[in-house]
């Protein structure tokens, strides 16, 4: 019984065709594919939330300034919620990408929030929040951002 055994066009029963090279690799590939495919994919949706590379500080991105009141407020929802200039904010210059829920340092203040009815940031560290353009005081909402300055 030969290992090719293969003479003419037709197989015996008792002989054992072995896949040629070509044909090894490619299934071999296409396992080694699919294996790395499902971790990438399992690890995409499995990864805990607060999986993050050493030393990567939690932002947030859309805080725009705004021309008419020169303040900064988040530019993510659908409106540009309550200029105090009146009417809604109105983005012009940079898209900031703000840090947040870090610890403040000799470098970096903390305490700065969301407003929820006007979208504009305001410190957060008084007794009292502020007088709110929408009516009211500030009412804060979200992540604690924490600003750098020098």
């Amino acid at each position: 019984m030969g290992l090719s055994g293969k003479s003419g066009d037709s197989l015996q029963q008792d002989e054992i065709e072995l896949p040629g090279r070509r044909d090894f690799l490619g299934r071999t590939l296409g396992v080694t594919v699919s294996l790395v495919g499902v971790t990438v994919a399992a690890g995409t949706f499995a990864a805990p939330a607060a999986a993050k590379p050493a030393g990567a500080q939690a932002t947030q991105n859309n805080w725009r300034f705004c021309q008419k009141c020169f303040a900064m407020y988040y530019w993510g929802y659908p409106t540009d919620g309550v200029c105090s200039a009146g009417g809604s904010h109105s983005a012009q210059g940079f898209n900031f990408v703000l840090p947040h829920d870090v610890p403040a340092s000799s470098t970096a203040q903390n305490n700065w929030r969301f407003c929820q009815k006007c979208f504009a940031m305001y410190y957060w560290g008084y007794p009292t929040d502020g007088v709110c353009p929408s009516g009211g005081s500030h009412s804060a909402q979200g992540f604690n951002f924490v600003l750098p300055h020098s």
